[in-house]
């Protein structure tokens, strides 16, 4: 039996072992990010399970930790990657680089998904073949390949 290290969430909610019995993972991974339409079917995040645990061992209201995330619909898609540096989590936006001198050439361009609308930059946009070799490249390294840049999001608490 074929140890299964990943498991998908769809919408935040749905979540589920990356397994079949005949697709290998990268297929199965492109498969769920075609599912995503921006209404029904919104997100879809990949995560590790962590070693040495079953799937249904998961405390699901505090894992995952780390994950990669993609948001919208198939032709139009942010893509979101959570890391944890010691103990403090991080949200970066994934992107194209791009050189400072056409930073501000970039513009807000906006994503939508369950009935919302987040306005990320143009370089932060991903159509679904981009977006799949994101998330392959996070299943077999654990981060996006190097010539993506990764921008911080920054969340206020204002209560």
């Amino acid at each position: 039996m074929t140890l299964v290290t990943h498991a998908l969430t769809m919408n935040g909610r749905i979540h589920g072992e990356l397994k079949d019995p005949v697709a290998p993972p990268a297929e199965l991974i492109r498969q769920r990010l075609l599912l995503l339409d921006g209404s029904n079917r919104f997100s879809l995040s990949l995560w590790a399970i962590p070693p040495d645990t079953s799937f249904d061992q998961i405390d699901l209201r505090v894992w995952p930790q780390e994950y990669i995330q993609a948001a919208g619909s198939r032709d139009r898609l942010m893509v979101e990657m959570r890391r944890v540096d010691g103990l403090k989590p991080r949200q970066y936006l994934v992107g194209h680089k791009t050189s400072v001198t056409g930073e501000h050439l970039d513009p807000d361009v906006p994503v939508h998904w369950n009935g919302c609308e987040t306005t990320v930059l143009q370089r932060e946009v991903f159509d679904i073949e981009e977006a799949g070799g994101l998330f392959v490249a996070y299943y077999t390294t654990g981060s996006v390949p190097p010539q993506y840049a990764l921008r911080e999001l920054v969340f206020h608490d204002f209560s």
